[in-house]
């Protein structure tokens, strides 16, 4: 019933699951499949005659702000006031922390990655549904290439006799969670085969097999299914003939500073990284090699597979929202919050989360174990932010005071 109010109390669907990820983790369960959100302390209850409505969009993505961003660090005095905002939040919890603004950059850590070893800025941990956003911005590369269209049914792009009903849904409709299928099977039951089997290995039918055969139309609103990115994973696989981790590095991974942006299990973590609540360095083999464990990796895939560190996910956001990784007018598409409210391509309206005129846009991530993440661009100011936890932790207001601090 305390989740059923929580749901209640939320402002969209997709924060109504991003709340119940948070409960489930911090209650000791299983993993959520959904990402975990709260409403951050600058969301207003009710917008301002000036403010910009939630379903307006920015008139053009401002990509030249974030061109222009450099690599001097912040002052000192900054910086002290950040590692401040973060140590004052972590509740006992280890946490990471990326900026990149017009002030400089930092980076920041608090608490303990592994047993006694205290967390580092450059620990890696994975990024769960933060994925999506990569896995959207090589989708649109494809788009820009002619190789796929937005326009495109998928079942037309799927590998022949995957035996999957897709019900005449486009590309388009599960870039934006608006295909109307049903939810995979460990996500509806918050997958305590993944927990119980941390090393199984799950195969793409084994997956698939656990959707249910009900089907709906194609919706208007956004409706979270993880589904949609699997698919997608397979779309990007089939029409490259190479596996999705190799087109990822080959295409929107491609350049300096994203090696640590990994996809599991084709590529594994390493040294530095974070163990779930500090747990022993050990845990890792017990997993079978991937974070959260080898049985998430391969039952998210591209939903949900990904890892990384703070400092290369706001690089790799920088780079996004500079233009850099997709096209200015593919950002544009991904982030055009008039034509599909709250959720574009792969990229959340997140201006309700901290302030209508923030600009605020980007994605969060839960994986089992409780680790949580949140990676915005503020086009405002032309600010990026990344807070990661190995723990259950409300990331999304760590960004909050991270943001408000280095703009002021």
């Amino acid at each position: 019933m305390a989740a059923e109010a929580m749901r209640a109390s939320m402002r969209s669907q997709y924060r109504r699951l991003m709340a119940l990820t948070l409960i489930v983790a911090l209650a000791g369960c299983a993993p959520a499949s959904n990402d975990t959100k709260a409403v951050g302390a600058g969301d207003p209850s009710v917008p301002s005659a000036t403010s910009p409505s939630p379903s307006e969009s920015v008139e053009g993505f401002p990509t030249e702000l974030f061109a222009d961003l450099g690599e001097e660090p912040v002052s000192d005095a900054l910086a002290a006031e950040l590692q401040k905002a973060l140590d004052a939040s972590a509740n006992g919890h280890g946490l990471t922390a990326a900026v990149i603004s017009p002030e400089g950059n930092w980076n920041g850590a608090t608490g303990f990655a592994a047993e006694d070893r205290a967390m580092v800025p450059n620990d890696q941990m994975p990024i769960a549904h933060i994925t999506q956003t990569i896995v959207a911005a090589q989708v649109m590369q494809l788009v820009e290439t002619g190789n796929l269209s937005l326009d495109d049914l998928a079942a037309d792009r799927l590998p022949p006799g995957l035996g999957f009903d897709t019900s005449g849904v486009s590309i388009a409709d599960l870039l934006s969670h608006r295909s109307g299928l049903p939810e995979t099977l460990h996500a509806r039951h918050w997958g305590k085969r993944l927990t119980t089997d941390p090393q199984h290995a799950w195969t793409i039918d084994e997956l698939l097999g656990t959707v249910g055969p009900e089907r709906g139309p194609v919706v208007t609103n956004f409706e979270y299914r993880g589904i949609n990115y699997v698919l997608l994973g397979l779309i990007v696989e089939h029409d490259t003939g190479r596996s999705l981790a190799d087109v990822l590095r080959d295409g929107v991974l491609k350049g300096d500073g994203s090696d640590r942006l990994i996809y599991q299990p084709d590529e594994r973590p390493t040294d530095p990284m974070a163990m779930p609540a500090g747990a022993s360095g050990d845990t890792l083999n017990e997993v079978g090699g991937s974070l959260p464990s080898l049985a998430f990796a391969t039952a998210y895939k591209a939903e949900g597979a990904m890892a990384a560190d703070s400092p290369s996910l706001a690089r790799w956001f920088r780079g996004l929202c500079a233009g850099e990784v997709v096209s200015a007018p593919s950002l544009n598409e991904m982030t055009d919050f008039t034509k599909r409210p709250e959720y574009g391509l792969g990229l959340a309206d997140e201006r309700g989360e901290y302030s209508w005129d923030s600009g605020a846009v980007g994605h969060t991530g839960s994986a089992q174990d409780g680790y949580t993440s949140a990676a915005q661009c503020f086009q405002q100011q032309g600010i990026v932010v990344v807070v990661m936890a190995n723990a259950a932790h409300d990331v999304d207001t760590v960004v909050g005071d991270l943001w408000r601090a280095v703009s002021t």
